[in-house]
């Protein structure tokens, strides 16, 4: 058998007699595979020599089949194109943030807490509705004592009375009302005239109750209720947009380290039946195309493994994708993942201290924490009024008309009640003291932890972004070193296991700057999920 040494003519040399069909035949369709339609449509007319047809070949053999990356000009990384059959959109990262909004289930229940608030709300309102009230009572009394026969004399009297009242939210009762007292005989608890007595009433508290009172307390409270339902709607609705995007971006790098694989698979293809032909012509040793052979097994293999990871990223993305009904999508496609990233870019100081500044004034767990204080505020305010004595003053002018009536009417007084020692009133107040002093502490510490928060996800930003330049000239080096040693290959000085291993070192290189870019845009999802840009 022939040495390698021995086996080094010139590109000319090669045995193209024996071979010229085989090289017109690569001349075609490893243009057409590689993308080069340049070198596919020669002209029939065309006069090709065997040192152009060796030219050619050379060229398109020293070209991988991967795109080159020029972070000067932001290129985007375009795997090699796979046939498909019938195309189905593209999905954005957009597509899938806006059916999270409309159509998740998660978040229309968090949706339904803010329903609740309302009616939670409703229900505290009724506590000042007017309230209507009526009755009637039937009276049989003894009217005067008969001394002759030892007995008295039976009266008897029917009381009706109507009337309506309310509460306002300061404490102040308001009412107005009847009453007639039917009967030959007239009671003398509750005499009126004929056609009864009209009369307005108001109970007016002086201290405890003036300002704030219970059921004023309990509507505030409520009506913070609907606001802190919107900040829980809020975060719910921030943690499965970033989930959502970092799910999305997973399935986008999945689908484009498939396209490395596949077109590691497809050149080892190309390159084991060269290889065979070359084997059969006598220019190089059996061994070859056992290792060609065997280098594609390994590449099928490999697609296997990525094809699963698309599917398992796929699954994971459709938890987010739903239909208007409530009911689940199926997984989205390959063919409708991105066919590679954008370029990333670095983040300006300005931009970290906008981002900052975003941040504390747009984040829900802050405006939850304020509205926090506002009701421990509202305990606290009431806690004080209800330390004050209870001093009620009450009046009702009314009219007696009719037969028997005495014209104008009025009925006034004063209440008085204290409790003596007021632990009630001194427990409360201490109790909501301590708890606006812890909100005003986890205020201070949220603030922090939500600046530190934006500043990590800047920094994530740009440290991906300078992996990713470190990483599109590991590309590149890779790529060279991968083409230098196809050509030597070619021309006798290397060996198959050397090419392999120069080629899965550029797809390893390919599939780490994959990793990086999606970080990048994970990190970018996170800095707008904490700056509440989503």
């Amino acid at each position: 058998m022939r040495s390698r040494l021995n086996h080094q003519p010139n590109i000319q040399s090669f045995r193209w007699e024996r071979s010229h069909l085989a090289c017109v035949f690569l001349l075609i369709i490893v243009p057409i595979w590689l993308g080069e339609p340049a070198l596919a449509q020669v002209p029939a007319t065309q006069q090709t020599t065997n040192a152009d047809i060796a030219a050619s070949i050379r060229a398109a053999l020293m070209r991988a089949p991967f795109v080159d990356l020029e972070p000067q000009s932001g290129r985007k990384v375009e795997p090699a194109a796979k046939p498909t059959g019938q195309q189905l959109p593209k999905i954005t990262l957009e597509d899938v943030l806006s059916n999270v909004e409309r159509n998740h289930p998660k978040l229309r229940g968090v949706g339904l807490q803010r329903d609740i608030a309302a009616a939670k709300l409703l229900e505290k309102q009724g506590a000042f509705d007017p309230v209507v009230s009526a009755g009637s009572d039937y009276l049989r009394f003894n009217t005067e004592f008969d001394a002759k026969t030892q007995r008295g004399k039976v009266g008897e009297m029917r009381v009706a009375d109507a009337g309506v009242e309310f509460l306002t939210r300061y404490g102040v009762k308001i009412g107005a009302g009847t009453r007639f007292n039917l009967g030959k005989v007239k009671s003398p608890l509750s005499p009126t005239g004929s056609s009864g007595e009209y009369f307005l009433e108001f109970k007016l508290p002086l201290l405890r109750g003036a300002r704030i009172n219970e059921k004023s307390a309990a509507e505030m409270q409520a009506r913070l209720g609907e606001p802190l339902a919107q900040t829980e709607f809020e975060l719910a609705r921030l943690d499965l947009l970033l989930k959502a995007a970092t799910s999305y971006w997973d399935w986008t790098a999945s689908k484009i380290k498939l396209d490395v694989a596949r077109d590691l698979l497809r050149l080892a293809e190309f390159r084991a039946t060269a290889v065979r032909d070359r084997v059969a012509a006598g220019d190089l040793p059996q061994i070859d195309a056992t290792e060609a052979d065997l280098e594609v097994q390994r590449r099928q293999g490999a697609i296997v493994k990525a094809e699963r990871d698309l599917q398992k990223a796929a699954f994971k993305l459709s938890m987010f994708l739903w239909a208007p009904d409530g009911s689940p999508l199926a997984s989205p496609e390959e063919s409708q993942a991105p066919a590679s990233f954008d370029a990333p870019r670095i983040f300006s100081s300005q931009q970290a201290s906008d981002g900052q500044r975003l941040a504390l004034e747009r984040r829900p767990e802050l405006r939850a924490l304020n509205l926090s204080r506002q009701q421990t505020q509202i305990d606290l305010d009431l806690a004080k009024n209800q330390r004050q004595p209870a001093i009620d003053f009450s009046v009702s002018p009314g009219r007696d008309t009719g037969l028997g009536s005495i014209g104008n009417t009025v009925k006034a007084g004063v209440s008085f009640t204290l409790p003596l020692r007021q632990r009630a009133a001194e427990g409360q107040i201490g109790a909501a003291l301590a708890k606006i002093q812890k909100v005003d502490f986890d205020a201070v510490n949220e603030r922090q932890r939500i600046t530190l928060e934006v500043l990590d996800a800047i920094n994530a930003i740009n440290t991906a972004y300078e992996r990713y330049r470190v990483a599109v000239q590991e590309v590149e080096l890779a790529q060279r070193l991968e083409e230098g040693e196809r050509v030597k290959f070619q021309l006798g000085d290397s060996t198959l296991f050397l090419v392999n291993q120069r080629e899965r070192a550029t797809a390893e290189a390919r599939l780490k700057l994959i990793e990086i870019q999606a970080e990048y845009e994970q990190a970018a999802a996170t800095f707008r999920a904490a700056t509440v840009q989503f």
